[in-house]
């Protein structure tokens, strides 16, 4: 009795401590801006909305593949942000808010060819300039490729 309760506490405690490393690790752009003092990282943003049949399978699917997740994790600071949100989003003593059910965060950085669609993936570099914007539908497989061709190409610290 006493080996099988040890071996369900062993096998429960191993599940739980993969699944806690497979989650993607999600920030406020506040706290994202904050762990850039202590860990200069770029910063990817995910933006999305309810109502986007994309936005929802980028989410169901490329951000829990196992790869995008440790890469994410490793090398960048996430934000994952409703752009019809209503939160007020303070980057450096600026306040961004939503204006006429877009979020004026999104305006700033998803902004492409005199449009925003969704979802938007925007990879800003550790001094946080857009370096990428990428607006369309990702698969794991290629958001991994652009992530790891922007890692090989950003310039060492």
């Amino acid at each position: 009795m006493k080996k099988t309760l040890l071996f369900f506490f062993i096998f429960s405690t191993s599940i739980l401590l993969s699944q806690k490393n497979n989650t993607l690790k999600s920030y406020s752009f506040e706290e994202a801006y904050k762990l850039q003092e202590k860990e200069k990282r770029p910063i990817v943003v995910f933006f999305h909305t309810n109502w986007c049949k994309y936005c929802f399978a980028m989410k169901k699917n490329t951000f829990i593949n196992k790869k995008v997740v440790a890469l994410l994790n490793k090398e960048f600071y996430f934000i994952s942000f409703n752009a019809e949100s209503k939160d007020l989003v303070n980057i450096k003593d600026k306040i961004f808010k939503n204006k006429s059910g877009i979020h004026e965060i999104v305006e700033v950085l998803a902004f492409k060819n005199n449009t925003i669609s969704y979802p938007s993936t925007i990879i800003l570099s550790a001094n946080n300039t857009i370096d990428e914007q990428i607006d369309s539908f990702l698969s794991a497989k290629e958001i991994s490729k652009i992530l790891t061709t922007y890692l090989s190409k950003r310039p060492s610290n």
